[in-house]
């Protein structure tokens, strides 16, 4: 399962649920009928979806009270990997990368895929090793292979890498 929001809050006294999002989708994740998976076991049907100042803001199946809502504050929401659309060549989801094992082209293990961060310009890996952790920009100057089936990513390091 693939977190897709955090219900954050509620909003106004009927239900209505104030979304945090982890989707660039959320149009389509959040469509009216959609199923999606509270802290994921529990189905829970989208019935109307709007967003506002970069926040979702979602009414579901059986939600129909602030009291109702309350109970799900903090919860979150999932799908199901299945229904996540493919991805085309070289692009990559980041449950992808998070977790992968990092060498260099020498085939020497330096450590592992510990966090994603967005940097405006690119996406940047921290690999943790064990002495620390370091910074590679996720570019092709950078990145010779990535392979997610095998949980590997090659990269050149250059000198000042780590």
């Amino acid at each position: 399962m693939i977190q897709v929001a955090k219900i954050i809050n509620t909003h106004g006294l009927k239900g209505e649920c104030k979304l945090y999002l982890f989707t660039d989708d959320p149009e389509h994740r959040f469509e009216k009928g959609r199923i999606l998976y509270l802290n994921e076991k529990d189905p829970i049907k989208v019935m109307r979806f709007r967003m506002q100042k970069g926040l979702g803001y979602a009414f579901f199946e059986g939600i129909d009270s602030i009291e109702a809502a309350e109970k799900l504050k903090g919860d979150s929401l999932y799908i199901p990997i299945e229904d996540l659309p493919q991805t085309g060549e070289n692009e990559y989801y980041y449950h992808e990368l998070a977790g992968c094992k990092v060498f260099n082209e020498k085939k020497e293990a330096l450590g592992i895929v510990s966090d994603l961060l967005e940097t405006g310009a690119n996406l940047v890996l921290r690999v943790k090793t064990n002495d620390g952790s370091f910074l590679v920009p996720f570019v092709d100057a950078f990145v010779e292979d990535v392979n997610v089936e095998d949980k590997t990513i090659c990269i050149k390091e250059m000198e000042g890498l780590r």
